[in-house]
């Protein structure tokens, strides 16, 4: 244990020995154990200091768009169909349906990073998302609507 971690461990057991509130010595502890750790994950190469926690994240990020290069160059599915709805027009009931599924989803990360995601507000998030789909089962059952895929339509003009 680093010297600055186990200074932080006597303090906050003494401050804790003297009737002092348990979370301030908790936050004490807390945040020398966080500047070790954000010392334990860099790595110095070549006089260049290297965040691991970013090259993973890079990494990460760097695997998720070859998988979906790989998944678009391959027949089975084209990301097109996500915002077209008779595989040559914009849809725009998809377009807002994916800009309101991003920003909620992008709303609950940050209500869960900052502690403020409540039940009820994950539940109001839960019953959006399958809303979205229930109501695009209800129109097209209602109307008649067909889908196609981009690979259809192209396959209908060229009969």
């Amino acid at each position: 244990m680093s010297d600055a971690v186990s200074q932080a461990a006597t303090a906050a057991a003494s401050a804790i020995a003297e009737g002092a509130p348990v979370t301030e010595s908790a936050k004490t502890l807390t945040a020398a154990a966080g500047v070790a750790m954000s010392n334990a994950m860099t790595v110095s190469v070549y006089g260049y200091n290297i965040n691991l926690i970013a090259v993973m994240i890079f990494v990460a990020i760097f695997g998720v768009l070859v998988m979906f290069y790989n998944i678009q160059k391959s027949s089975k599915l084209d990301f097109a169909d996500m915002l077209t709805k008779d595989g040559k027009a914009v849809s725009l009931t998809k377009v807002l349906q994916l800009v309101g599924g991003i920003t909620a989803t992008w709303i609950m990360i940050k209500l869960t990073l900052t502690g403020g995601l409540t039940e009820a507000l994950f539940g109001l998030y839960l019953t959006y998302v399958g809303a979205i789909e229930g109501y695009s089962k209800f129109v097209a059952a209602k109307y008649g609507y067909k889908e196609k895929s981009i690979s259809e339509a192209a396959a209908e003009e060229t009969k």
